[in-house]
C-alpha cells in the first residue's frame, strides 16, 4: 500500500509580512506596467510615423536612405516589430499585478499561483527580449559597420 507523503496535503500559508511583500510588489508591477505601457504606446507611433513618412525623409540630402544605408521605412519597421515584443512583458507584468492583488485581497491561493504563472511570464519574455535585442545589436554593428566600410570605398 502506498503512503502519502506529507507534502500531499501541505497547502502554503503566508505570513502577513510575505503578503505585505508580494502587495507592494504587485503596486510597483502595476506602476511599471502603466509606464511601460505609455512608452509602448508612443513608439508604436514613431514607428507608424516613419514607416508612412519614410519616403519623404528618404529624399532628403544625408539621410541614411539617400545614402543607401537604410530607408526609413525599414527603420520603422525594425521599430515597430521592438514595440510589438515589448508589449508582451508588459501584459504579463500587469497580470501579475492584478492577479497579485486579487489573490491578497481574497486569500485565494489559486490566486497566488497564477500571480506567479504570470510573473514566470513576465520573466520567459524578458529573457527572450534580452537575449532579441542582444542578437540585434550585434547584427546592427555589423551592417553599420560594412556600410561604413562600403561608404569609404566609394
Amino acid at each position: 500500500m502506498e503512503q502519502d507523503s506529507s507534502f500531499d496535503s501541505f497547502e502554503l500559508q503566508l505570513p502577513n509580512e510575505a503578503k505585505s511583500f508580494l502587495k507592494t510588489s504587485a503596486g510597483w508591477a502595476l506602476f511599471l506596467a502603466i509606464i511601460g505601457s505609455i512608452v509602448i504606446l508612443f513608439s508604436f507611433f514613431a514607428s507608424l510615423a516613419l514607416i508612412l513618412a519614410g519616403s519623404t525623409m528618404d529624399s532628403t540630402p544625408g539621410s541614411l536612405g539617400a545614402m543607401g544605408i537604410m530607408s526609413s521605412a525599414t527603420l520603422g519597421l525594425f521599430s515597430l516589430l521592438f514595440t510589438i515584443t515589448m508589449f508582451f512583458p508588459i501584459l504579463y507584468l500587469y497580470k501579475f499585478s492584478s492577479s497579485t492583488r486579487s489573490a491578497l485581497s481574497n486569500n485565494n491561493i489559486d490566486g497566488i499561483t497564477k500571480a506567479f504563472s504570470d510573473l514566470k511570464g513576465y520573466f520567459l519574455w524578458s529573457g527572450i527580449f534580452t537575449i532579441f535585442s542582444i542578437v540585434s545589436y550585434l547584427t546592427f554593428i555589423i551592417y553599420i559597420v560594412s556600410a561604413a566600410s562600403r561608404l569609404s570605398g566609394m
